[in-house]
């Protein structure tokens, strides 16, 4: 026992040492990613060989389940250790490498329900956007909704509009009839709610330099909070979760021409999607198989990572399940009609990429298995590993200590396993019923729209979307306080108590994780119908008296209104319902006081506009939701400290008690 303590420590020290080098040297993160998976290939070779259950045929079965979503999930990290396996160097292109010969682009805003109001937004920074031929672009609303009242945004804004007399195919089929009707070389696809930044077209059109280039993919960014990172009062200490695929993992794909077409935020050369007949139609995930085929048609593809286009992240729980139910379904649906293990064209490291992608969706399945595991163990009695606690020290401890440094590293902090467990904890149970019904019920669900625009003033809980994780802490917290129990020699257990101590350590952690995760449907209020946008611009304010306020800093605004703070040396006489005039740069904004705020030194004043023009409105989208993309105010990825989302989860909910 003692040569076996001195390898776990050993091993252990030498992987602090290598992660703490890993973070100078890129040689050394590749010798920690090895390291972890030649931990972890030994743990699955022990675990099928040595520790599979045999004392009944439930346990048999179960162990055999377990073991299933081990590999599965060794299997997911190796395609993702192999993406992070190099750098990306591929270069940037310049839009000036087209001079003068640029091309006609079309950008086609696909709408189906979304209001008018968030229409607007992207439609007026998409005629706003930056380009050496703006006679050249050309703006197109694909309203699958056909109302009248988008029509005649569309004539107000001076856009085309194109409505049609179905809705086959849902979006597939609304940007393929929108083909039928435009006629630029190159076509931009965005979401009714994602707003093309000004040098949106600057950063992307570059890479069109490249006769076989098909398409450009910027990732998907969101202006607003997610239900994770507000409904954990977390704004500040999280990242939103789409973050590390959007910007981290699509950047590594770039590497093999594997970037995944994700909806929106891209840019097609219209031959391109011609060769394959259209975007793909058939299933409800039509940007999965659309990119896929262009690339097995010989096309190259690119990576553009910056935030060129800002949206809506689902706004609350159920709109946040709706949106993954979808995904998952999509990808089941592409897998059953077109397998990328069998699209002529694709590489094999493509064909193993997009399958990984499809892959991915079935660890909602293992994320149950792992978190069931332990509950039929110790409340059931049924065995699903037969192993030594010597053994559990050996071949487990390493991997998995291994697992939590290497993807530390590649992560570089904007990401951790423990977060990326919550995630999936929220998820399993709702991922898994998906997977399950489409894969194996090959159910006939149909393309749903994610709400935009949620706003409300009322906080609840929603216990009906809540109720299988609540299910999974109360059974974890019994078993977990039956294994302690066990273990202090309270209850006795006829079969000894060595297989009670792993499983007394997941039952721990599951716990804590299922706490974080049955907070994520508690709703907070949101009030506001539009985020606003930090500023730091000096303005002026003008009463109805005449009074000129000089000292005014905008701290934040949006299209609807602004908030100011202004210096108590020159303290006006500002009362609530006051109407001023607000002066930002040139422009005059009539506004109403809406908010006075006395603060240590200064006064704060909310602002209400009450009516723009359109060069005013143009004004302030191009400044706040369409600022370019190097002139953002706001780190991008904030570092996930989980110490930190704790402190900030109790903090929130004691000061939103009172």
């Amino acid at each position: 026992m003692e040569n076996y303590l001195y390898y776990i420590v050993a091993s252990n020290v030498a992987l602090i040492i290598i992660y703490f080098l890993s973070k100078k040297y890129f040689l050394f993160r590749k010798i920690l990613i090895g390291l972890y998976i030649l931990t972890m290939s030994s743990y699955i070779l022990w675990r099928g060989f040595y520790t599979l259950p045999d004392s009944s045929v439930i346990s048999m079965i179960l162990g055999a389940a377990l073991l299933i979503a081990e590999i599965g999930s060794f299997i997911l990290s190796l395609l993702f250790y192999f993406l992070f396996w190099q750098k990306n160097t591929k270069e940037e292109k310049e839009l000036a490498a087209l001079f003068p010969n640029y091309p006609t682009v079309d950008i086609f805003i696909a709408t189906y329900n979304e209001s008018a109001e968030i229409l607007k937004r992207t439609i007026v920074a998409s005629s706003k956007i930056n380009y050496p031929d703006l006679q050249k672009v050309q703006v197109y609303i694909l309203d699958d909704g056909d109302r009248e009242e988008i029509a005649l945004l569309a004539e107000e804004l001076h856009v085309n509009y194109i409505r049609r007399d179905d809705n086959a195919h849902a979006k597939a089929g609304n940007l393929n009839h929108g083909l039928t009707k435009s006629k630029g070389e190159l076509i931009v696809t965005l979401d009714a709610d994602m707003i093309p930044r000004v040098d949106f077209l600057e950063k992307t059109i570059g890479y069109f330099e490249n006769p076989k280039m098909g398409f450009i993919q910027a990732p998907q960014t969101f202006f607003n909070n997610d239900p994770y990172q507000f409904n954990l009062f977390s704004e500040n200490n999280l990242n939103n979760d789409q973050d590390f695929f959007m910007r981290r993992i699509e950047n590594q794909k770039d590497i093999y021409n594997s970037v995944m077409y994700i909806g929106s935020n891209a840019v097609f050369r219209r031959t391109a999607i011609d060769s394959i007949g259209g975007f793909s139609t058939g299933v409800i995930t039509e940007d999965l198989a659309t990119g896929m085929f262009i690339q097995a048609k010989g096309w190259e593809t690119r990576f553009v990572n910056k935030n060129l286009a800002s949206g809506l992240a689902p706004e609350n729980f159920a709109d946040l399940i709706k949106q993954r139910d979808r995904w998952s379904r999509g990808n089941i649906q592409v897998a059953r009609k077109w397998s990328p293990l069998k699209v002529k064209g694709l590489s094999k490291v493509q064909k193993f990429l997009y399958m990984d992608g499809i892959h991915y969706w079935f660890s909602g399945i293992y994320k149950m298995i792992f978190m069931l595991a332990p509950l039929w163990f110790v409340l059931l009695g049924f065995y699903s590993l037969n192993a030594t606690f010597t053994g559990i020290l050996i071949f487990w401890l390493p991997s998995f200590f291994a697992s939590q440094l290497a993807f530390n590293r590649v992560s570089q902090g904007t990401q951790s396993i423990l977060l990326t467990n919550i995630y999936e904890t929220v998820m399993a149970p709702f991922i898994s019923y998906a997977v399950i019904s489409e894969a194996v019920l090959k159910s006939k669900k149909g393309f749903s729209v994610t709400n935009k625009g949620y706003n409300t003033s009322k906080k609840y809980y929603n216990w009906r979307l809540s109720l299988p994780l609540l299910i999974l802490l109360i059974l974890s917290v019994i078993a977990l306080a039956k294994s302690l129990l066990i273990i202090f020699d309270v209850l006795p257990f006829p079969d000894g108590k060595t297989a009670l101590y792993i499983n007394a350590f997941w039952l721990m952690y599951n716990v804590f994780i299922l706490i974080f995760a049955v907070l994520v449907p508690f709703e907070r209020p949101r009030f506001r119908k539009s985020e606003r946008f930090a500023s730091s611009e000096k303005a002026q304010i003008l009463d109805a008296r005449g009074q000129l306020i000089d000292a005014c800093t905008m701290v934040d605004w949006n299209e609807l209104g602004a908030g100011l703070v202004i210096d108590h040396s020159d303290l006006p006489d500002i009362e609530i319902g006051q109407k001023v005039l607000l002066n930002i740069n040139g422009y005059q904004l009539e506004s109403v006081v809406r908010r006075v705020r006395p603060e240590k030194d200064t006064l704060y004043v909310g602002l209400s506009f009450l009516a723009l023009d359109y060069d005013q409105y143009a004004y302030i989208i191009t400044q706040t939701y369409a600022i370019a993309s190097d002139k953002l105010p706001i780190k991008e990825e904030r570092p996930n400290k989980m110490t930190k989302v704790l402190l900030s989860l109790l903090k929130g909910h004691l000061s939103f008690r009172k």
